[in-house]
């Protein structure tokens, strides 16, 4: 072992040291070295929250909305037409807009009324309250005793003005749950999930709708709001809603709403797979909405685990993802580019089967088409993935023309994007055969490693040598044909600047980064004089 450093410079290509305890003291745990095939967990936490706070936020219906995602008077349920009313009905209520506490008491007890009528017209004002965001009553609403009241009103009444009521009850419901946790937790304490559930059964669409709405929204609360509306039958419930005589509106919903409840595990198998027959019909719908939020659906799926991974390749859906990578609608390409990227941080098997799908003829389009950043990112972490699959996995990324592809994003792309380009050209150098070591060199991955040197994630950091590692590796055979007996590699390194970024990486406030670096600075530049200190002949299996 060479001695410390003395307080005078070093040789240029002598490496420094540092007293080892010293630097457990004063440096960082370790880079993680098995992050070859990353599921990225935090960048898959930023945008499973982004999505929360977009398609699964819950949604409010205002006065203007029908029961579906947006209005649409073509295609909406029809609202059921008020009774005319009857002689002998009460005085109508004070209007709910322009209602303070007062008035409230009056909507309160006209909802409490046994008088249909009253009912009726007490919901819709209540509703109306609820329909606005900042109503100052909205509170007094719900902490009082009106949410168990819209509860009870839930259940079936025979009487002509019976199901409006109930959209009416829902309706309002659907408001108070698109609020906070704590409004949420109110309306399901109150026993509203079961009875929702049962409108399901209703014969009339808009009341299916309104109650699917509202357990749309409980469903995108929390785990255990999910699992509520499951263990109550709702998701057997709305699977059967998917039939040939469905409204647009409703299918639009239902979809929505079974993308909310697949965002948390499914409890079996079975019904895993139960979903998955749904979605895979719903993957060939024309509606951008219904494509949307099932493709939303198939990515929380595949995002729970491998098991759930091979269930979705076992339905076929991975084709017709593929397939959807090139639909125009942004929409729709970016849960489809995200439930891909989660497929390929699985095995070496279930990559293949992407690959096998056709995904590598899709990918350079997505990575040099004017898509939005997220798609691009996503589209480049899936080839990383890849390049950190078997050699014929490599090889497919190779004969895919993509490697300049990477090398440019990795020079010229945007941070995001440049770090995963470096990413995947690290996993391949690490993995690769001689041969495509010799390829990868060809088209110019050495340079694009180098430049990397300067980056202050440890774990890229890490790849980054392990890949420079292999090519030197390969160049020390390439050395043995040389008369002048140079690693050309190694003077490609030098050349472009790599040594002296290597040098800088003693420093680095890693060990394992400062191992490795010491370890290629000793094996691959030996100072001038030592002529004692020769780099280790490399033997086929570090290739």
């Amino acid at each position: 072992m060479p001695p410390s450093p003395s307080p005078s410079p070093s040789p240029p290509h002598q490496p420094r040291r540092t007293p080892e305890n010293a630097r457990k003291k004063a440096y960082k745990e370790q880079a993680d070295v098995s992050n070859g095939r990353r599921r990225r967990e935090a960048q898959l936490l930023q945008l499973r929250k982004s999505r929360r706070e977009d398609t699964l936020s819950k949604r409010r219906r205002d006065d203007a909305s029908s029961p579906s995602t947006e209005p649409e008077p073509d295609i909406g349920p029809a609202r059921p037409e008020s009774d005319p009313p009857s002689s002998s009905d009460p005085p109508p209520l004070p209007c709910a807009a322009d209602a303070d506490s007062s008035k409230l008491l009056g909507i309160i007890n006209g909802l409490k009324s046994e008088n249909i009528s009253l009912q009726l017209e007490a919901t819709i004002k209540i509703r109306k309250i609820l329909s606005v965001d900042g109503n100052s009553l909205a509170e007094e609403v719900i902490t009082s005793d009106v949410v168990a009241r819209l509860v009870e009103l839930l259940s079936s009444k025979k009487n002509p003005r019976g199901p409006q009521l109930q959209v009416e009850a829902a309706w309002a419901l659907t408001n108070i749950t698109a609020g906070p946790s704590e409004h949420t937790e109110v309306v399901t304490n109150a026993g509203a999930v079961p009875k929702l559930v049962k409108l399901l059964e209703s014969p009339r669409s808009d009341v299916r709708e309104q109650a699917m709405w509202a357990l749309g929204n409980i469903a995108a609360e929390s785990q255990r709001c999910r699992e509520l509306v499951i263990d109550h039958g709702g998701l057997v419930q709305l699977l059967s809603q998917f039939n040939e005589h469905a409204k647009v509106s409703n299918l639009r919903m239902a979809t929505w709403t079974l993308s909310n409840l697949c965002f948390g595990k499914l409890p079996s198998n079975s019904q895993t797979k139960a979903v998955l027959q749904i979605l895979q019909q719903l993957l060939n719908s024309i509606d951008e909405k219904i494509l949307s939020d099932t493709c939303w659906a198939v990515s929380y799926l595949c995002n729970h685990g491998t098991d759930e991974i091979q269930m979705v390749i076992e339905s076929q859906i991975c084709y017709l993802l593929v397939k959807l990578l090139m639909h125009s609608s942004p929409k729709v390409v970016t849960p489809v580019i995200l439930a891909l990227a989660n497929v390929s941080a699985a095995d070496d098997c279930q990559v293949q089967f992407l690959i096998d799908s056709g995904i590598l003829q899709c990918l350079p389009k997505l990575l040099t088409r004017n898509y939005q950043k997220c798609i691009k990112n996503q589209a480049c972490m899936t080839v990383s993935n890849i390049c950190a699959g078997t050699t014929a996995q490599i090889q497919a990324i190779i004969d895919a023309k993509m490697v300049p592809l990477l090398i440019q994003l990795s020079q010229r792309g945007e941070t995001d994007i440049k770090k995963e380009a470096i990413w995947a050209i690290a996993n391949a150098t690490s993995g690769g055969s001689p041969d495509q070591i010799r390829s990868l060199v060809g088209d110019g991955c050495i340079i694009a490693l180098c430049n990397a040197l300067v980056l202050s994630d440890a774990d890229l950091l890490y790849a980054c040598l392990n890949g420079l590692e292999s090519i030197l590796k390969v160049g020390e055979m390439e050395k043995m044909k040389d008369e002048a007996g140079t690693n050309p590699y190694a003077v490609l390194m030098e050349e472009c600047g790599g040594l002296d970024k290597l040098e800088n990486l003693q420093g680095f406030n890693n060990d394992a980064i400062f191992e490795k670096t010491i370890k290629l600075l000793e094996s691959y530049w030996v100072e001038e004089g030592s002529e004692n200190e020769a780099p280790k002949e490399p033997s086929p299996d570090d290739t």
